[in-house]
């Protein structure tokens, strides 16, 4: 008895720590997801987010930037504040939620000046991750609200967080939302 109470206890810390470097490997893959997008709009170069999406979400975002670049847009922004829900996992799916702060607006290149003048703008975001070949990749991004600030909304945002239950598969959530 005691050595099956050892051995289930020894499985229970093997999957704690799995949990904890697949936590700390999430949000690692947010951090450069988010970042790679101001580093792909002030330089152009999309394939900095090549090997962390998957073909359909890349091009998505290949073609928003390419779109700006030829306009003579360029998007100036920083990352104000970001945090993290708890990671719900199910297989080699996981689903979490972020609260993001950003600062951005758009530059006219041509002009040298703002096209849009920096705002701030408070997001609650959804993320799908997919683990392949050990290596956890963003499959779906998802806004769930949207927030500029201003002086009269400054700290009123919701900041509830709210761990979501994964889906059996990414496939199962796409028949899900079509």
């Amino acid at each position: 008895m005691r050595l099956f109470l050892l051995i289930l206890f020894l499985v229970q810390l093997c999957v704690a720590s799995t949990n904890v470097n697949d936590d700390k490997r999430i949000k690692d893959a947010l951090l450069k997801y988010n970042y790679g997008i101001i580093k792909m709009t002030k330089s152009g170069n999309t394939k900095l987010l090549k090997n962390m999406l998957p073909k359909e979400l890349y091009l998505k975002l290949m073609v928003w930037a390419d779109s700006w670049k030829f306009s003579n847009l360029a998007m100036v922004a920083q990352i104000n504040d970001l945090r993290f829900s708890p990671i719900a996992y199910s297989e080699n799916n996981a689903t979490i939620r972020t609260m993001e702060n950003w600062t951005f607006g758009y530059a006219d290149l041509v002009k040298k000046d703002y096209a849009l003048e920096p705002m701030t703008i408070f997001y609650k975001m959804k993320y799908t991750l997919k683990k392949h070949h050990g290596q956890w990749m963003i499959v779906a991004v998802e806004n769930l609200q949207e927030e500029v600030f201003t002086e009269q909304n400054n700290d009123k945002v919701d900041v509830e967080v709210k761990k979501d239950e994964p889906k059996e598969s990414v496939a199962q959530e796409k028949k899900e939302t079509h």
